[in-house]
């Protein structure tokens, strides 16, 4: 998707500097509010990097684009854990500040996201986002006392649409013609929209809900929020993209976890599956993978084989039990595992319950399309409690866009994602949305990392994936028969290089990276390293009586570092300004010959303290290393002089 706000850049940061002139007074307060040292939101754990460089961004960008480009329909493209929900929250309460506005329609994808939004936007909520954030202060705070919530639910009453401040609700209540619909366009005149998980609507079922039923007349402002607003099928939403903070840049201001990836040994584990149409056993390769992505071929017709299912369990149930050691409180990290189909998760659960009992994994939460209400309803509030009965969730493809459970620190993938390529771009639907729903920080302190752990066997050629998420592989194949994690090898610093916040004409970025040089310099002398020490000191022969030194002393040709005193004969005598350094050393009564033997004997003493300060480094290497090292020393000591 075009990134559109590009050409804006210079005349928006302008426009912030100034005071944000142009926009209604008490909008233009409304930001500044947002901008200044007095705004802290009620929340043990803030980042400020995380708010100023994308929340705060974000929310000034879409005034800009509203107020003084005049778009109506605008996107921001935020990585998972970015803060979505806050932008849209701040974007609801500006709408009623400076416009007026008390009418807001809130549309998600499926049940998972709309429970999410409910515990942000119901005001009896713990997490109620107006309790949070103080968006309404001071003579406007009467204001929140006027939002109310209708969720929209086969259930609740249509009434609610006309009566109430926020309208939340799966997309498809509106556009398979429910009652909601009619008592939306019958009642009101205008209104805001917020499109949250933007990507995930049908293209053709959103251009009929926006033309057909003619709700984009009404609309009076519309944003879209998602992480990955390209689809499979190389659409997007036809709002305008001004807002863009991806995994790179969340990745160098540590705002998300950093993915590592572990891979079983491939010689020790073949990841084959069950064909249970055929009864034949295949290769990961063999698998269909497009076409059970596209539902042209039903996913049921696979499970993963055993063996290789319980190897790969068994390096997860590792992985957690490192992760144990290194998760923050009060959380307790989970295990999530991904499966092809139902059949699949269910042979999961059971093997994972024989593999995990002995690493403390002793209950297991299994998700898809057919569990019962009460086991969905469990998924959907593992984020509200940090201490979770639950040790692992299984899922299918069910538990993607909407379901953020920060305790998420293991994840072991038994499918593959699949991705297409447009214009040297690739798309998915599935993989980063599932890798996202652990990439939530529990610790927002931005001085330490925090690690997701993946384990994800080469077979299924996820590389493409790793780098779209910039992710870190861990340097050695593990082997299921004895597991050795060395949590040494991994990285400590980031994987993404820094993201710099300006933008750099080309000819800037030229001058900066590609500066050439009159001529071509001579590649730098590279040095054998010495590996046999002993033999290279007892056989080296040491010259005490030649060195050279620059500046102020040009020759000296004599010179024995072992004895007490230098010898010099008349020849010897470097050519010197003895009245400068004498001088300088404040001894304009001493002699050539003093000022010699006293600056010889200042290097013997540095040289001996420097000995005896790293005497362990050369402990039982005798007088020869000694030698050897005290002329080292004097030799950089009088280079300097």
């Amino acid at each position: 998707m075009h990134y559109s706000f590009k050409q804006h850049e210079e005349k928006f940061k302008e426009w912030q500097k100034a005071g944000y002139q142009g926009i209604p007074p008490v909008g233009a307060d409304f930001l500044k509010h947002l901008r200044s040292e007095h705004f802290k939101p009620n929340l043990p754990l803030w980042n400020q990097v995380q708010w100023k460089k994308v929340q705060l961004s974000a929310i000034e960008r879409c005034v800009y684009a509203f107020e003084v480009l005049g778009e109506k329909d605008v996107l921001t493209k935020i990585v998972t854990g970015g803060g979505k929900t806050t932008i849209i929250g701040a974007m609801i309460a500006y709408m009623m500040l400076a416009h007026n506005q008390y009418k807001f329609l809130i549309l998600t994808p499926n049940t998972i996201v709309r429970e999410r939004l409910v515990d942000e936007f119901d005001r009896h909520s713990e997490s109620y986002i107006y309790d949070i954030f103080p968006f309404f202060v001071n003579s406007h705070e009467h204001l929140k006392n006027r939002i109310s919530l209708h969720v929209m639910k086969p259930e609740n009453n249509s009434a609610g649409v006309r009566n109430e401040t926020i309208i939340l609700g799966n997309i498809h209540q509106i556009y398979e013609r429910t009652e909601n619909k009619r008592v939306l366009m019958e009642n009101i005149k205008q209104f805001c929209i917020f499109n949250d998980e933007a990507h995930n609507t049908k293209a053709e079922q959103y251009d009929k809900l926006l033309y057909e039923f003619k709700i984009k007349e009404k609309r009076f402002f519309r944003l879209d929020t998602t992480a990955t607003p390209d689809r499979l099928d190389g659409s997007h939403p036809d709002s305008k993209m001004i807002f863009v903070y991806d995994i790179a840049q969340a990745l160098s201001d540590k705002i998300i976890k950093r993915p590592i990836i572990f891979h079983p040994d491939i010689k020790k584990v073949t990841l084959t599956y069950e064909d249970l149409e055929t009864g034949k056993t295949i290769s990961a390769e063999e698998v269909p993978w497009e076409e059970i992505e596209q539902r042209k071929i039903s996913a049921r017709r696979y499970i993963t084989s055993l063996k290789p299912m319980r190897q790969q369990i068994a390096i997860a149930c590792e992985l957690l039990k490192a992760q144990r050691m290194r998760t923050p409180e009060p959380y307790k990290p989970l295990l999530f595992l991904v499966a092809i189909s139902i059949n699949d998760a269910e042979n999961i659960e059971k093997e994972l319950k024989k593999v995990g009992e002995k690493y403390g994994i002793k209950k297991i939460l299994l998700v898809h399309n057919e569990t019962d209400d009460e086991l969905k309803e469990a998924a959907r509030n593992l984020n509200k409690n940090p201490q979770t009965e639950y040790d692992a969730v299984v899922s299918v493809l069910m538990l993607r866009e909407g379901w953020d459970v920060r305790n998420i620190s293991v994840i072991l993938l038994f499918r593959k994602f699949c991705y297409r390529e447009i214009d040297g771009h690739k798309f998915s639907v599935y993989g980063p949305q599932v890798i996202g729903r652990g990439l939530r920080r529990m610790s927002k302190n931005p001085e330490e990392w925090e690690s997701l752990f993946i384990v994800d066997h080469p077979i299924l050629k996820h590389r493409w994936l790793w780098d779209h998420l910039k992710a870190t592989e861990y340097p050695d194949a593990l082997d299921p028969a004895n597991i050795i994690i060395d949590m040494e090898k991994i990285p400590e610093d980031a994987s993404a290089e820094k993201i710099d916040d300006g933008e750099k004409t080309l000819e800037e970025a030229q001058e900066k990276f590609f500066h050439i040089e009159d001529s071509t310099p001579e590649p730098p002398e590279v040095a054998e390293p010495i590996y046999e020490w002993q033999k290279f000191l007892d056989e080296y022969e040491y010259d005490f009586y030649r060195m050279e030194i620059t500046q102020d002393f040009e020759r000296i040709k004599s010179l024995n570092i072992d004895s007490e005193h230098v010898t010099s004969e008349k020849a010897c005598t470097p050519e010197i300004e003895i009245e400068n350094i004498a001088r300088a050393a404040n001894r304009e009564d001493w002699t050539v010959g003093e000022l010699k033997e006293q600056l010889t004997k200042q290097i013997h003493s540095i040289a001996r303290y420097a000995l005896l300060e790293y005497e362990d480094c050369f402990a039982g290497y005798g007088r020869s290393l000694t030698r050897f090292v005290m002329f080292l020393c004097a030799q950089n000591l009088l280079k300097g002089y």
